[in-house]
């Protein structure tokens, strides 16, 4: 009797098993067994002249595909085909993370690459001079909040931290003008009037580093904003040494991501 139910358990749970088995092979689950393409959930678009689609769906006819990276083809493209009445179609990745770029009618294509040639020296000349306001609008700021810092360093901040496509904190957007300035040249004074990359060289975990020099970096801020310009110097805290893993790239190299929290 006892053996009896113990069979009649195990063949429950054999059924139970093939139950779960089969709903697996039939569900989202078998699209890494039965070599399917898995898909994630592309948010819904709420323009009715553009429809999310996924990269491996069939390209439309009359269509071609625009990749992201030259914003002025992919605007241009985009605008004039909602002009049109026609359909825009963003491209997602399988997974739903990020778009690979748009798909517009060919003939509408055609005519922005011929237009971008055709404008292209006007605006390349239109990005330098926006691009010499920025710099030169750095510069001020430098100045006034580190009037005595020497010539050659100003130069080096310049050309380093708000380099352009650099990612660096001159040229972020997330925090304010006067505060990139301040973070900008305390990389400068970290990296060229302090030991901090020897101690990173020795194997002093960053942070660490960090707090090591902080006395001489705030010492020589302060001396480069003079007298009348002391609220530059004091205005960043001293690091703490449980400071929370850094997020913004000052120098290009890995060691020495800044956090905007400070």
């Amino acid at each position: 009797m006892a053996q009896t139910k113990k069979q009649h358990r195990r063949k429950k749970v054999g059924r139970r098993t093939a139950r779960v088995l089969k709903r697996r092979s039939s569900g989202p689950l078998s699209d890494l067994t039965n070599g399917n393409l898995r898909q994630g959930v592309m948010p819904v678009s709420l323009d009715p002249l553009e429809k999310n689609i996924f990269e491996h769906h069939p390209l439309q006819s009359g269509y071609v595909f625009v990749p992201k990276g030259d914003v002025y083809i992919t605007r241009h493209c985009r605008t004039r085909t909602k002009e049109a009445g026609q359909t825009v179609y963003v491209v997602w990745n399988n997974a739903a993370k990020r778009t690979r770029g748009i798909r517009v009618p060919s003939e509408i294509h055609d005519h922005v690459r011929e237009s971008a040639a055709a404008t292209a020296s006007s605006r390349a000349s239109a990005v330098q001079v926006r691009d010499a306001k920025d710099l030169s609008r750095a510069r001020e700021l430098l100045q006034a909040q580190f009037p005595l810092m020497p010539a050659a360093s100003l130069e080096t901040v310049l050309e380093h931290a708000f380099l352009k496509g650099s990612g660096r904190v001159g040229r972020t957007s997330r925090t304010t003008e006067e505060r990139k300035a301040i973070l900008a040249v305390e990389a400068h004074i970290r990296h060229t009037q302090t030991p901090y990359e020897k101690l990173l060289e020795t194997g002093t975990e960053r942070h660490e580093a960090r707090k090591a020099v902080w006395g001489t970096v705030k010492g020589i801020k302060k001396a480069w904003a003079g007298a009348g310009a002391g609220a530059g110097a004091e205005r960043t805290p001293e690091p703490l040494a449980l400071r929370p893993a850094p997020v913004i790239d000052l120098t290009g190299d890995s060691d020495d991501d800044v956090s905007l929290a400070s």
